[in-house]
């Protein structure tokens, strides 16, 4: 038997899948290969022209791949469409303009500025106005009518549009990626004066609702004395409101892996649809009583959604959800498997881009691997009391999704919470219990000491689930962390699983073999990662706004340079450490040492382990490469030719790039961050110019070169 047969959903998803994948990693080109639509030529007068053919049982290949052609094409196409590089009506083409945009998040105050989203919707092109679409993050200088400004708002605004840099470093989390991730490629940063609010009626007008009715709940919750910690939970966990979550509260959750309790999420929606079910499990005994039983159960669902704000991660789970709900009223069976790819293939057709979206793809991959992996894991052991089957329940679900998330949970943060388990035993019905609760004290709110009482003992259950959550956090070895994964590594891992659960369940001698296989690719690969670095040395110029930051490496042993104001200072030091962390724990750096460029012993300081590595003055050498740091203006006689590798320009020094050339002949010049954006500007085009490679750490993010020497 086919094992792809009880899921034809499935079996169209995954080209779908590919066809965005692929459209992504080739930066959304506009138009598809050549040989794409001749394809889809042949397959069209096949299906029309010998449809007779393919109906033939031994030409069910060809419809197959006819199926699979059209799913990877449109997925494709729908990636390409979502790419403003095609939209001629893009802001984006308008980089200084007045325009005006749609509040379409909720504004928050940071550093004085109102940060929000702004879906961009006209422009001025002289003394009329264009209409023109896309996202744009905009920091507006806050006034009188900041504190007003909702969702929904329309601003009328002069800026201009910049591109949002990369400002990373290697390891550490890509802001850039992120937002690309969500259609958002451009930020503004706008003065007080530059700005105000138009009294023109809202076009969000459902969402709009929505959050004040959100807001309406918050207020109950205030009223009824839940303050401090415990109302940020609880916001949280009923509303999806996490603006007053603190950062050590939401440290303590994710080190426990109890983060997913603080974001609205299938789990919060699957506790209502229990709930619900089991109150109104008297209407099943008749046709009608069914009917109405479906609609009172969608209506809560889409209702609960609606409530917390109509957010992507509840959306996905009220239209996940709601598939079962119909087909168990219609007696049709629904396997959810198929469920889930129907979700999936719908919410990807609409916004293919949330395919990068790391809740995302972890929320798919839980509620994947509860589906698939629970239930083996769950008959493994039998009890007949109550109490423990419970408990070893609440044991198997954890199992099955910390083993379908683990891959992709390693490779973003980095860390893994030793004990889950134990969290979640008392995290799951804690929270359940809270959310009961906590839709008591919303529901009698027009009773108020009713609301009251319930609302101190809701409070007294948050206490209690934070105490937890902190006295796991602080148990030894709570965590493992710097965990630093490739991408390989991710999809060895999942087929590692995949393999692994197959012959636990089959018991068939295939499975080991392949397990084997795996094993056997994996080491491959860390010997060669480990023979290559052998013979490489690295050199990388981090993202440092505050003062130069250089790092030279060998296998497990680095020299990094720093310097800047205060930089003699320790705290400035720990702030340093904190920026290349990520890095060097990658790189599994174990011997470091940090040097300050302005001491006089900076030279002498270079360990012995790194004896490749020579400093004079301002000049670098490893590995046979020549690296120089310019910090100030060419002396007026220094016209020798000193050729170099790599030329740093650092401090914001009045130089011409012709001056550059002529002096260093540099391969590659490097702009860090420490320089004022007006000298790039005018560095990049004389470079270009010129026809000298030029880096700008400040837009690209941190510039990493290896190389290799005999002498290691």
């Amino acid at each position: 038997m086919n094992p792809w047969r009880p899921f034809p959903v499935l079996r169209i998803v995954i080209p779908f899948i590919a066809g965005i994948i692929l459209s992504r990693i080739t930066g959304a080109a506009l138009t598809l290969p050549w040989f794409l639509p001749a394809l889809g030529l042949i397959f069209v007068w096949l299906a029309v022209v010998k449809r007779k053919t393919l109906s033939h049982y031994r030409s069910r290949w060809l419809t197959g791949i006819l199926i699979n052609f059209v799913f990877f094409t449109s997925g494709w196409i729908l990636t390409n469409g979502c790419h403003p590089n095609g939209w001629k009506d893009y802001f984006g083409n308008h980089p200084e303009s007045t325009f005006t945009g749609t509040v379409s998040e909720t504004a928050s105050l940071r550093r004085g500025r109102i940060k929000t989203v702004l879906e961009i919707s006209r422009v001025r092109e002289g003394h009329n106005w264009k209409p023109v679409r896309g996202k744009a993050i905009v920091y507006l200088t806050s006034h009188g009518a900041s504190d007003s400004l909702q969702l929904g708002d329309v601003i009328l605004f002069h800026s201009r549009m910049n591109e949002i840099p990369n400002t990373t470093n290697p390891h550490a989390f890509n802001y850039a990626a992120y937002l690309t991730g969500k259609g958002i490629w451009y930020q503004s940063y706008v003065s007080a004066t530059h700005w105000k609010k138009l009294d023109v009626s809202s076009t969000l007008i459902i969402r709009r609702f929505s959050f004040s009715i959100r807001d309406q709940m918050l207020k109950i919750l205030r009223t009824n004395e839940i303050s401090g910690r415990e109302f940020s939970v609880a916001a949280a966990l009923l509303l999806g409101y996490t603006e007053e979550i603190d950062e050590e509260l939401r440290h303590d959750y994710a080190a426990t892996g109890a983060m997913h309790i603080l974001s609205v999420s299938g789990m919060h929606v699957g506790i209502i649809y229990v709930f619900l079910e089991f109150m109104l499990s008297f209407l099943s005994r008749n046709p009608t009583g069914r009917v109405l039983k479906t609609i009172i159960l969608l209506g809560a669902v889409w209702f609960y959604a609606f409530l917390t704000g109509l957010s992507p991660s509840v959306l996905r789970s009220a239209a996940m959800l709601s598939l079962p709900i119909v087909a168990r009223t219609l007696n049709r069976p629904s396997d959810m498997i198929n469920v889930i790819a129907v979700s999936l293939l719908v919410i990807l057709a609409a916004d293919p881009y949330l395919l990068g979206d790391v809740g995302f793809q972890l929320s798919y991959l839980a509620v994947l691997g509860i589906t698939w992996l629970y239930p083996p894991i769950y008959h493994l052991f039998t009890f007949t009391r109550k109490i423990p089957d419970k408990v070893w329940a609440v044991v198997a679900v954890s199992l099955a999704a910390q083993l379908a998330t683990l891959p992709l949970t390693l490779y973003y943060f980095h860390q893994f919470p030793n004990y889950f388990i134990l969290t979640n035993i008392f995290v799951v019905p804690l929270s359940s219990l809270i959310i009961y609760t906590g839709i008591f004290v919303l529901a009698a709110a027009s009773i108020p000491l009713i609301a009251y009482l319930s609302a101190q003992l809701l409070a007294g259950m948050i206490w209690l689930l934070n105490a937890i959550i902190h006295f796991i956090e602080e148990l030894p070895f709570s965590t493992l962390q710097d965990i630093y994964i490739t991408l390989p590594d991710v999809l060895l891992m999942f087929a590692m699983i995949i393999g692994g659960f197959q012959f636990f369940t089959t018991r068939r001698a295939i499975w080991v073999m392949a397990l084997l296989v795996l094993m056997i690719v994996r080491m491959s690969v860390c010997i060669e990662t480990r023979w290559e670095r052998a013979k490489d040395s690295r050199f990388v110029v981090y993202h440092s706004r505050d003062g130069p930051l250089i790092g030279f490496s060998h296998l497990d042993r680095a020299v990094i340079f720093y310097d800047g104001k205060g930089c003699d200072l320790p705290l400035s030091l720990v702030e340093r450490e904190q920026k290349v962390h990520a890095d060097l724990k990658a790189c599994k750096i174990t011997l470091r040492r940090f040097l300050w460029l302005g001491s006089p012993e900076a030279t002498h300081r270079i360990p012995a382990a790194m004896n490749t590595l020579k400093k004079s003055g301002n000049f670098f050498q490893l590995s046979g490469k020549t690296i120089a740091l310019l910090s100030r203006k060419i002396p007026p006689g220094f016209k020798r030719n000193i050729p170099v590798d790599f030329l740093i320009i650092t401090g914001d020094p009045k130089v011409e790039m012709e001056d550059i050339r002529r002096t260093f002949h540099p391969a590659v010049v490097i702009i860090d961050a420490t320089n004022s954006s007006f000298r790039v500007r005018e560095w990049m085009t004389e470079a270009k110019k010129s026809g000298i490679p030029c880096h700008t750490v400040s837009r690209q993010g941190a510039y990493e070169a290896e190389f290799s020497e005999s002498v290691w």
